[in-house]
């Protein structure tokens, strides 16, 4: 069923009253946790991560904890891998239970590292092949209040190993959400990520001087979006992000507090800034067996203004044991240095 010019406007202005008017300044990279911001299984991937209000794809509660209170009469698992460049590796495992009557559990996993990192003396020679590994569990707990409303909470735990004389890294993150279904073909949702998350790091014993703490928060999400069953077969979605990220810069001052001269000395000042972000997404039965996907993100809107395309599909097998589906999506990376393939396996238990 194709949507009223009404129904379009409704949508526009729900997108409007949900994205705020302050002016933002854009600086997106290089804050802690980026591995988990990257997205979730091809599915997700291949629609450009637009699926805060999707849940005709399955429970995927990594975009909205309110995800998974969606009803079904099965164990829904994903089992998801990606082909990275520069020694990189990207894991992610999901599955998901009803519990009824009226609610959901999502339990995730994603863990990234790089392997193969060259070790080097301060005079150049070679020493020794280092490895990091990241890890994010995420659990994700929602009730259905309605049929049109449903809300969830998820917490994380985000665990990091970057060198055997660092002490691991571990933080507890919180998530919030909702999705509600305005209209028989309409739903929206929003989201609040990586609330309270961040990254601590102690490089004392490695450089055998006092304690010397880094923390680095993550940044904090805001997401809304829009998704829309245009017909029975063709499905598009819309989010729209704004990112809030603090960090920590150190500047060397040689002045006294009084403006004459003095010895240098560094001093710390805590820095916020903000970012935004928009998706796009749509899915395509074009068959039983073929599903086709598509998306485009535009990262730091106003500044880098990137774009980052991505496509996959998915084969649906003829088995009625387990439902197995083959995903498969392709994606260019935020730094357009490199694309990426992301492989997963999706089966109903």
């Amino acid at each position: 069923m194709f949507l009223k010019k009404s129904e379009i406007a409704l949508i526009l202005l729900l997108l409007a009253a949900f994205l705020p008017l302050t002016e933002l300044l854009a600086q997106s990279g290089g804050y802690a946790g980026s591995f988990s911001r990257m997205g979730f299984s091809p599915r997700g991937m291949a629609m450009g991560n637009a699926m805060s209000a999707v849940q005709s794809e399955g429970s995927y509660s990594y975009y909205n904890p309110a995800l998974s209170a969606q009803p079904a009469d099965h164990i829904q698992f994903d089992l998801s891998t990606a082909a990275l460049r520069f020694d990189r590796r990207l894991h992610m495992a999901h599955s998901h239970f009803n519990l009824p009557p009226s609610a959901g559990l999502s339990l995730s996993i994603i863990n990234a590292g790089v392997k193969d990192i060259d070790g080097r003396t301060q005079s150049g020679y070679h020493t020794k092949y280092f490895s990091t590994n990241e890890y994010q569990f995420i659990g994700n707990f929602a009730l259905r209040f309605s049929d049109a409303f449903w809300g969830g909470i998820g917490l994380k735990y985000n665990l990091s190993n970057f060198h055997r004389d660092i002490p691991n890294s571990s933080s507890v993150g919180l998530d919030l959400g909702f999705r509600v279904q305005i209209h028989p073909s309409v739903a929206a949702g929003f989201t609040v990520q990586d609330i309270i998350a961040e990254q601590n790091v102690n490089t004392s014993d490695l450089y055998g001087t006092e304690r010397s703490d880094n923390s680095q928060a993550f940044p904090t999400r805001f997401i809304a979006g829009i998704s829309v069953d245009v017909t029975d077969s063709w499905l598009i979605s819309l989010d729209m992000e704004n990112r809030r990220q603090k960090a920590e810069t150190v500047l060397l001052v040689t002045e006294n507090d009084d403006g004459e001269p003095g010895q240098p000395r560094s001093i710390r000042e805590d820095e916020t800034s903000y970012s935004r972000f928009a998706r796009m997404g749509t899915r395509f039965h074009a068959h039983e067996r073929l599903t086709l996907r598509g998306g485009l993100q535009l990262l730091d809107i106003g500044e880098e203004n990137v774009l980052q395309p991505s496509a996959g599909f998915s084969i649906h097998l003829p088995y009625d044991r387990f439902s197995p589906s083959i995903d498969y999506a392709f994606m260019r990376e935020p730094s357009q240095l490199s694309t990426m393939h992301v492989f997963a396996i999706r089966l109903h238990l």
